[in-house]
Order: structure tokens, then sequence, then C-alpha cells
């Protein structure tokens, strides 16, 4: 615990200040960083589960996704056509069997598009309604996912009783994920008074319930991915945190709600 809490001391104001400060490109690359970290562990996830990714194909493709997405040479809707066509010419180039090419392919788009999207997405947020606003909404963001994660560890400790999903995850309790919510929403109250009073106080709290709420599911969702290849985490990257894609699952779902939720609201 003493190592986690020290990690997190560490980890947490240098992210804080990435997010705040990083220019449009300097957050790409960092994103980029990031979520090949994140693929490489995932594709040890795949193969523990005896199937074989095209990671040659992987890494590519999501740097291509990511930084064309940002960039926007194509309609989103081409980009994904083009993709999904070159994923499936170079399946048909390995020696595997076509079973094995088949489900490769696909294990790798699935890896693919579960990280670009989302990190793709906190470049939206980060820029697409000015720099100052999204600052702030990031860091609401942040603040949210980590108090809820905080809280819901904590409580579920302390009283945790009802198996949240027993067979995904254990050590997950309803009276955790109840109190990471709570914390999810305290957390975004006090920085809208003491911090960003401009933002309106109604939508602070809402993001923050849907990025507090998502989270936890985003998490549960890599931990399925963990039960199906036999891990507790994806590495030892982090000290007495797991590996990347253990810090950053939550977000993956966070990201991509939050900015839907700030798309329909600037544009109405």
């Amino acid at each position: 615990m003493f190592l986690r809490i020290l990690t997190a001391l560490i980890l947490i104001p240098a992210a804080l200040a990435f997010a705040v400060y990083a220019s449009p490109l300097v957050l790409l690359i960092g994103l980029g960083v990031l979520g090949t970290l994140c693929l490489y562990e995932y594709f040890q996830l795949v193969r523990l589960m005896d199937q074989k990714p095209l990671e040659w194909f992987g890494y590519p493709a999501f740097w291509a996704l990511l930084v064309l997405l940002e960039i926007r040479f194509l309609p989103p809707v081409a980009l994904f056509a083009a993709a999904l066509m070159a994923a499936l010419l170079a399946a048909m180039w390995p020696k595997d069997s076509m079973r094995e090419r088949t489900l490769g392919i696909m294990a790798t788009m699935f890896g693919v598009s579960y990280l670009a999207l989302p990190l793709h997405a906190a470049l939206r947020i980060r820029f697409d309604y000015g720099e100052a606003v999204g600052r702030k909404w990031m860091v609401v963001l942040l603040a949210a996912v980590w108090a809820g994660d905080t809280a819901a560890m904590f409580a579920g400790k302390a009283f945790g009783r009802t198996p949240f999903s027993s067979r995904i995850s254990p050590r997950k309790t309803c009276e955790g994920a109840v109190a990471g919510l709570l914390g999810s929403l305290a957390a975004a109250a006090a920085l809208q008074r003491l911090l960003f009073p401009g933002l309106p106080v109604a939508h602070v709290i809402a993001a923050a319930g849907l990025a507090g709420a998502f989270g936890q599911l985003g998490d549960l969702a890599e931990s399925l991915l963990k039960r199906a290849a036999g891990r507790k985490d994806s590495s030892n990257l982090v000290p007495g945190h797991g590996g990347a894609l253990d810090r950053v699952d939550s977000l993956l779902f966070a990201f991509p709600v939050l900015y839907l939720y700030l798309h329909f609201y600037y544009s109405n």
C-alpha cells in the first residue's frame, strides 16, 4: 500500500501538469506513447489467451488512427473503412492457419480501436472548446476518475460486502462502487466551487457522474481481459499499480463519454 501511495503522489501531479500545459502536438505524442505501452500490454494478454495478434500491423495502425483523426486528413468514416480494409489485407499474408490469421487480426483491430478512439477523445476534450475551457474540463475529469477510484478502493476494503461482478472482479463490491461515484461527485463539486466557478455546477456534477460511473465500467472491462488471460495485472511497469493499461482503463471509458457530453452541451 505504501508503494502504491508513493507512486500515486509522483504520477498524479506529473499527469495533471502534462494534461494541463502540453501543447496539442506534445499531448498527441504523449498519448501516443502511452497508447503504445498499453497496446504492448494488451497484446501480451491476447497471447495468454492463445491468440496471435498481428503486432507488426497493430502498432502502425494505432499511430495512423490517432494522428489522422487529429489532423482530420480524412473523414472518420473513410478513415475507418480504410483501416478495416488494410487489416483484412494484412491478415492474408502471414503463414499461420486461416483461423489464426482471422482471430489474430480481429484481436488486433479491437485493441487498436480500444486505445486509439478514447485517447483521441482526450485531445478533443482538451482543445475543441478553447484551451482554457478544455483545461478545466480535463482537470474535472481526471479528478473525478481518480477520486472515485480512491474512494472505491478504501470503502470497498472497509465496508465492502456485496460483490459487484464476482466472476470478472471478485474484489469489487457494490459498496465500493457507490462510494466511488460519491467520491467523483464530491471532487468535481469541490473543484467547481474552489477553482472553476465559471463552469455551470449542474453540468460539472453531471459530467463527473458520467465520468465516475463509466470509469468504473472501464476498469471492469479491463478486468474482463485480464481474467480471460489469467493475469492479475497487465504488467509490472508501475510500482504498486500494475501496468500502464491498469492505470488508464477507467479513462478509456471516461474520455469518450465526457467528450460526447461536452459535444452536445456546447452544440446547443
